[in-house]
This record gives C-alpha cells, sequence and structure tokens, in this order.
C-alpha cells in the first residue's frame, strides 16, 4: 500500500510505521524530506531541500512533485492508496493515476482551512469525491464531509486514532516528579499543559492572555507549552516562529514561571510531559478525535477544551472533560482561577474510557478490516 501524506508528520508516520508492524509492505509517499522509518519504503522526490520561495517556483515543484508522484504509484502499483489529510496531499491526489482502492483521511486543521479559501473547498470535494472511503476520526466531522461536500453516507467510516497501546503500559514507569526537574519545573506548582503547539489554529494567544490575566492571583500555576511540529511551509513556518518568539517574551517577565519546550518531542516525551501535569489545554479553532486529547486524559490530566463538536462527543461518550465557550480567552482565565488536578475517581473513568473504546491497535484492525473489504469488493 502507499500513503499520501507529510513524511515528517508523527501521524503519518504513527500509521506507516504500524501497518508496516502488521507485515503489509508501505510506501510512504510525501513532499519534503524525513528521517528514515524502520520498514517502510520512504520516497520524496528529487530536490526537494531546494525549494525556491516564488509563487511561480511553489507552482512548478507542486507540479513537478505531481508528475513525479504519478511515476511512483504507476512503479509501485499499490493496492491502496491512503491520502493523509485533504490539503496538499488532496491536491497531489489530484494527479494520481487510477488504483484500485483509495481511502482519504481529512484532517480537522485542512477541512478548516477549506472554509475560508475557495480553491481549498475545490480541492476538498474534489478530493473526497474521487476516494472509495473517506475516514474522518469523530461522527461530528463524518456528518460535514456528508453534508457540505456530498459525500454518500455508505462511502464513510468514522474510527478515531486512539491512544498508542504502549503509552498504557508506561503508566507506571514515568516519574512525573523526576520529569519535573528535567525540564526546570518546580515540584510543587500547578502545571498547566498547553500541549498542542503555537500554530494559530491552537490559539496559543488566548492561552497566553489567560494565564498572564491570572498569574499574579495564582503564584503556584505553572504553564508549559509545547512547541509542536515545525512545519514545511515556508508562510506556516513564520507563524511558527512568531507564535514561538511572542511565548518566550511572556516567559522573559513570568519569573521562571512559563516553560517553552522548543523541539519536537516524541511521543513517549510528550506522554511523560503529560504524566507530569495537572491540567492540559487543547483549545484550536477546529478539530477531531484528538489523539493528544486522548493521550492526556489517559494521562491522568484534567482536561479544557474549546466548545467544538468533536470535543462534546467525547463528553456524551464518558470522557471527564469541560469545554470552554467563547470568548476563550475570558472563560480560560475564569477558569484558572480556580482550576486543580482531576480527581482520582474521574482519573479512573477516563483510564477505563481509554481502555475499552480507544486503543491503538483496535483502530489499526479496524482500518485493516476496510482495506481488505474494499480490496475484495474492487476484485
Amino acid at each position: 500500500m502507499l500513503l499520501l501524506g507529510p513524511a515528517q508528520s508523527l501521524h503519518t508516520r504513527r500509521w506507516a510505521a504500524a501497518l508496516a508492524g502488521r507485515g503489509h509492505r508501505v510506501v510512504l509517499a510525501g513532499w519534503a524530506p524525513a528521517e528514515p522509518l524502520a520498514g517502510v519504503d520512504l520516497r520524496v522526490p528529487p530536490g526537494a531541500p531546494g525549494a525556491g520561495r516564488s509563487s511561480l517556483g511553489a507552482v512548478r515543484r507542486l507540479l513537478a512533485t505531481g508528475w513525479w508522484l504519478r511515476r511512483e504509484v504507476r512503479q509501485v502499483r499499490p493496492d491502496v492508496v491512503h491520502v493523509h489529510s485533504v490539503g496538499r496531499a488532496g491536491l497531489l491526489a489530484l494527479a494520481l493515476p487510477r488504483v484500485p482502492v483509495r481511502v482519504v483521511t481529512p484532517w480537522g486543521s485542512e477541512l478548516r482551512a477549506a472554509t475560508r479559501s475557495r480553491l481549498r473547498r475545490w480541492v476538498t470535494r474534489l478530493t473526497l469525491h474521487r476516494a472509495d472511503l473517506v475516514v474522518p476520526t469523530s461522527r461530528s466531522v463524518t456528518e460535514e464531509i456528508t453534508r457540505r461536500y456530498r459525500v454518500p453516507a455508505a462511502r464513510t467510516a468514522t474510527l478515531s486514532w486512539g491512544v498508542d497501546d504502549t503509552l498504557l503500559a508506561s503508566l507506571g514507569t514515568v516519574d512525573p516528579a523526576a520529569v519535573r526537574r528535567r525540564h526546570g519545573i518546580p515540584e510543587q506548582a500547578t502545571v498547566l499543559l498547553s500541549m498542542r503547539g503555537v500554530a494559530p489554529v491552537y490559539r496559543p494567544d488566548d492561552v497566553l492572555s489567560a494565564y498572564g490575566h491570572v498569574r499574579g492571583e495564582r503564584p503556584d500555576l505553572h504553564l508549559v507549552v509545547l512547541a509542536g511540529h515545525v512545519p514545511g511551509e515556508a508562510s506556516a513556518a513564520r507563524e511558527h516562529a512568531a507564535g514561538l518568539a511572542r511565548v518566550r517574551e511572556m516567559a522573559d517577565t513570568s519569573s521562571g514561571r512559563l516553560t517553552l519546550v522548543d523541539r519536537t518531542l516524541s511521543p513517549a516525551e510528550t506522554f511523560a510531559l503529560m504524566r507530569a501535569s495537572d491540567v492540559a489545554l487543547s483549545v484550536p479553532r477546529g478539530d477531531q478525535r484528538s489523539s493528544a486529547v486522548l493521550e492526556a486524559a489517559l494521562a491522568g490530566c484534567r482536561l479544557l477544551l474549546s466548545d467544538l463538536p468533536p470535543y462534546r462527543e467525547l463528553l456524551a461518550d464518558g470522557l471527564v472533560a469541560e469545554v470552554l465557550p467563547e470568548p476563550l480567552a475570558t472563560t480560560l482565565a475564569g477558569r484558572l482561577r480556580t482550576v486543580q488536578g482531576l480527581p482520582a475517581v474521574d482519573r479512573a473513568t477516563n483510564r477505563a474510557f481509554i481502555e475499552t473504546h480507544e486503543l491503538w491497535s483496535r483502530q489499526v484492525s479496524a482500518m485493516e478490516h476496510w482495506y481488505r473489504r474494499l480490496s475484495s469488493t474492487t476484485r
């Protein structure tokens, strides 16, 4: 099978590694350089690192990547092509030759971007309609796919990405006090983890504003901001750098009560920080059923979430969390004035929810089922 998506993305790499580990021949086709991945045939177009910055250069690179991708697919002859995201991957997917089975997983951030751009909506609609199966991670997004983009419900399936089984196994091995010492976090602090990164979609400015309003009242409250993944696109990378600069500026005036983790952490490192935190924030403008939210729930954090349909789904399904209505900066500040860690009974409820419904191994098996079902139908 061939996965088409950002080869440097933890999400894409996680799927590729899991499928390769189950004996599938996996080719991961991206458009920017990435670290090798054991058992996965990683392919990127020649000359990808030397991209120029002009608009004309970007168009030429895109066209060249499209032609390169067509050649790769004809050479690999995959039974299944799985397109991850309807952004750049969706645009490149329009260049694909005919393949036996085409699966598309739309990412929440790309669907939100499509609401603000006619071109992105056109690419999204065409990508979704060419798919044999569209697999969002939350029911509300599946409903959006069928309503806004007119994809037949029979060609959709909702599949959460869940939580890696290895994180569940590591619960008892993480020493929260040691993790705090490693990151310079006071042992007795109430730790507030902004875990999604500093890209604009995750609203870091609202988080900083809320924290700035209450830090004088809550000397125990220590904010930890994860920088997150550095995007490959030049404009997104500039926004990411600007977000980091604003966090650093506040850190300089916070008397050691704000920690910026300015490197991309591995999943295990991120989970260890979740275990060392009392409260975890996920307040994007748009999302699906986020693995980060589920991981923080397993870690035992109190969850403060933006008021989105996929997050309300989680509460309806049994997860213990809180959603914050708009205006976010104001309501978040009000909540931070009194917030504490999650009681033990609620931590146990969230752990049981993850173990029962959200283990990664089960989600991979479900995806394999869909691959086999679609392939047998095609044959």
